[in-house]
């Protein structure tokens, strides 16, 4: 961790030159770059020395601490290298330079959200609407994944010369598919004061809508020029964990009801009664302009209205729905050849059986379609590659595309009498239950796994005992995630087939 100081002109990567550091915060320093192979603008996210995080931590961070750091520095390049959206910064490389981890990213040519509030406090409806919902969206496509954000505040929301809203600093974000391992820090409290969640504060587990607590507090910040709570008022975890804020409209008249009610209803104090992203721009696209429509008054530098006053071509992602995704799209050539296929799904069968689903999974991802389309669903091989496609995605923790390929399976098999489609379509129905997990859909996994309890004595003893050991995995992931008391109350698969 200690490595050497980084310099103007240093090549990074063999490929970005250092031009100028823009940023520094208590664990990374980023620099501005050019990307000579590509005569692009980037930015270069080093982590700091060990030296330097340590004068911004308290005295019990230690050198497994340390460690944590590069472990989630590695974390989000693998996260970014998943997401795909306007508002999220695209990740063109990382690596290490001479022993100094890096990110090299699309560099946001703007200012930060907190430095425009500054600048034009108050905002009016129309602006403040725009970087709001063009936030949610970039979260709706992280929790997709489905990803936690954690850290969401106005520092961490670049505004674009083009008006843009870019969702940047991913490096304390939490993955929420299964076995993903948690890096935490001794004497460390994950977010920032002033737009962590109830549960942040309280250490509990984080859902995507922990992510729709702090849009909350922003949204707050955007209609009234204030924040939800104030230091003067008394402690700031204490004001988030116990006190309601005051309504909107007392301190902004002009904030209608229905925004006044869906920032109210973000920042509740339980996750369970605060909209999801997709709510939350359903709301707020009520109050964007249209195109053509006139400027703000005052003029913005930037403005956040001209991507949709004057929309240019992927300025404005279309709303990502959770656990909704597109079916895979047909490849583009018109035919498939068989033994090419087999191929491919015996390298995704070695890839999952080491854990690590890579290039031939993802190859089965892509011609899953086209192979229904061509062979029929009835075909094993067809069969296969969709098998081995959920699966890689449900291991790589793309929840919401497995659970697509599962329910299309499990809906092909449905009616089939042979036991053994009946005993895939079980498992198929729990993969999805699981996959469902993660965005909190704790009840639809308990009744699952009630329906298939009763199914399973039904099935031969040979196919019984797959679908129960999946039904057991099903089991443990809700306990773990406290659900024991109501799976203890249900009744248990028989043994016997």
């Amino acid at each position: 961790m200690n490595a050497r100081a980084i310099g103007r002109g240093e090549l990074v990567g063999s490929r970005f030159k250092l031009e100028r550091p823009i940023g520094k915060g208590g664990m990374a320093q980023v620099w501005r770059a050019t990307d000579i192979q590509e005569e692009r603008a980037v930015a270069v996210k080093f982590l700091r020395s060990a030296d330097e995080v340590l004068v911004h931590v308290d005295t019990v961070f230690q050198e497994g601490d340390l460690e944590t750091l590069r472990n989630r520095f590695r974390r989000e390049a693998g996260l970014l290298a998943t997401l795909s959206h306007p508002g999220i910064p695209e990740l063109y490389d990382h690596g290490s330079h001479y022993g100094t981890p890096f990110l090299a990213m699309r560099y946001i040519d703007g200012i930060p959200l907190n430095e425009f509030l500054q600048r034009y406090r108050p905002l009016p409806l129309a602006p403040a609407a725009a970087i709001a919902v063009q936030i949610a969206s970039a979260l709706e496509c992280a929790h997709q994944r489905p990803v936690v954000h954690r850290d969401l505040k106005p520092q961490n929301v670049m505004i674009s010369v083009t008006g843009v809203a870019v969702l940047i600093d991913f490096g304390i974000a939490r993955p929420l598919w299964p076995d993903v391992t948690r890096y935490t820090e001794h004497g460390s409290s994950l977010g920032s004061p002033g737009y962590q969640a109830p549960e942040q504060i309280r250490g509990d587990a984080v859902v995507p809508k922990t992510d729709s607590y702090a849009l909350g507090c922003v949204c707050y910040e955007l209609f009234t020029a204030r924040t939800p709570f104030l230091e003067q008022d008394g402690g700031l975890p204490g004001q988030h964990l116990d006190k309601d804020p005051a309504p909107l409209w007392t301190i902004a008249a002009q904030v209608p009801d229905e925004l006044n009610e869906l920032v109210m209803a973000m920042l509740a104090k339980s996750p369970e009664q605060r909209p999801d992203m997709a709510q939350i721009q359903q709301v707020l696209r009520r109050y964007l302009p249209l195109p053509g429509s006139q400027p703000p008054r005052p003029r913005l530098d930037p403005d956040p209205t001209l991507p949709y006053r004057a929309p240019a071509e992927g300025t404005d992602s279309e709303r990502i729905t959770p656990l909704a995704p597109a079916l895979p799209k047909p490849a583009a050539r018109t035919w498939l050849r068989a033994r090419d296929v087999e191929q491919e799904c015996a390298a995704a069968e070695r890839e999952l059986a080491a854990g690590e689903p890579g290039s031939a999974t993802n190859r089965l991802v892509d011609i899953a379609a086209a192979a229904r389309r061509e062979w029929g669903p009835t075909r094993l091989l067809v069969r296969r590659v969709w098998q081995l496609a959920a699966e890689g995605l449900r291991v790589l923790g793309d929840c919401g595309r497995a659970v697509t390929f599962y329910q299309q399976m499990s809906d092909d098999l449905e009616r089939n009498r042979d036991p053994a489609d009946q005993a895939a379509a079980m498992i198929y129905k729990l993969r999805i239950a699981e996959c469902r997990l993660p965005f909190g859909d704790g009840n639809f996994a308990i009744e699952t796994l009630a329906d298939i309890a009763t199914r399973i004595p039904t099935l031969p003893a040979s196919a019984a005992h797959d679908v129960r050991a999946v039904w057991s995995e099903l089991e443990t992931n809700l306990d773990e995630l406290g659900y024991k008391s109501p799976v203890q109350k249900m009744p248990r698969p028989s043994q016997e087939g």
